[in-house]
């Protein structure tokens, strides 16, 4: 079974599939005046060294962000990533540090949003107290995310996101992650929940997406996988996925126009593939996976418009 670890996998394919999610939903709720709150349950330490630690022996990132690093694309939403992570390099020009999600969230507030991170492990904890504690938009809690799903939500402001992403040690977690999202559901409806889950030869995330379809039979659910080998073959992460709740407007057309360049980037050999699957409310049986063959997109479905 895949130990997810954040220090370990910080700046992987994985992250970058996952981060670029978060970012594009992050703009449909900036596009607005309205103040959000982002919910980060499984927060981590916020930024990762990838020139020593665990980062660095692992060298995971040198085959995500690593490849991604020269790109200049115009104004596109992977652009406006790129420039982020690298305006936060403490030697400009250099890839030496990484962003976890509560980072990278943190530094697209406005005056009036908030953060609220949780994290369970001590030494992660502790070190995102160090970045985010002089703060004040961001809320830190050292606590689990199944008593988190039951303690702080709603939350205040109403509207917001909410990301998801375990480390997955326990096969248990496959099953526990969409109760947690049906017990947060039940508090808040309004908000955009995210779930990463990871794509692996064993596979079990036909279980999770079935049992999320299960849990939130009246949503639209998009997935969005990024699959290094098609189908998931050999040792550890062969592919990382997304499943979002409560679809902001047009996400579908955008996930495709950001994630087909970074995908042929992160896959120069072409065995694997993107693929997504929008699971309308009220229909029946699993959602059909199109593989992505280019950035041009078919019609937006009928998803909603976050206001």
């Amino acid at each position: 079974m895949l130990s997810y670890q954040h220090e370990y996998h910080a700046g992987n394919f994985a992250d970058v599939h996952k981060h670029l999610v978060l970012w594009l939903v992050l703009d449909s709720l900036l596009a607005r005046p309205k103040p959000f709150v982002a919910l980060d349950l499984f927060a981590g330490s916020g930024r990762y060294p990838l020139d020593r630690g665990p980062a660095a022996r692992s060298g995971e990132w040198r085959e995500g962000i690593g490849r991604l690093w020269s790109l200049d694309r115009g104004r596109d939403p992977l652009q406006a990533w790129l420039d982020q992570v690298r305006g936060m390099q403490p030697d400009p020009g250099r890839l030496t540090t990484y962003p976890g999600s509560p980072e990278l969230i943190r530094r697209r507030l406005r005056e009036q949003d908030q953060l609220v991170a949780c994290e369970l492990h001590p030494g992660a904890f502790a070190a995102l107290q160090d970045v985010f504690r002089t703060d004040s938009r961001c809320h830190l809690h050292r606590r689990d995310a199944r008593e988190a799903a039951r303690a702080l939500f709603p939350p205040e402001p109403r509207r917001g996101l909410v990301l998801l992403d375990p480390a997955y040690e326990r096969s248990a977690e496959y099953a526990e992650i969409p109760e947690i999202t049906r017990e947060i559901r039940r508090r808040w409806n309004t908000g955009i929940v995210l779930v990463w889950y990871p794509l692996l030869e064993d596979g079990r995330h036909p279980q999770l997406r079935d049992a999320l379809r299960q849990r939130h039979p009246g949503e639209s659910i998009l997935f969005s996988e990024l699959r290094l080998s098609e189908p998931p073959r050999g040792p550890g992460l062969q592919g990382s996925g997304m499943a979002v709740l409560n679809v902001p407007w047009q996400l579908d057309r955008q996930l495709p126009e950001t994630l087909f360049p970074v995908w042929r980037r992160l896959d120069p050999e072409r065995r694997g593939g993107l693929f997504q699957a929008l699971a309308l409310e009220n229909t029946a049986g699993r959602p059909h996976f199109e593989r992505i063959e280019s950035e041009v997109t078919p019609a937006t479905k009928d998803v909603k418009d976050h206001d």
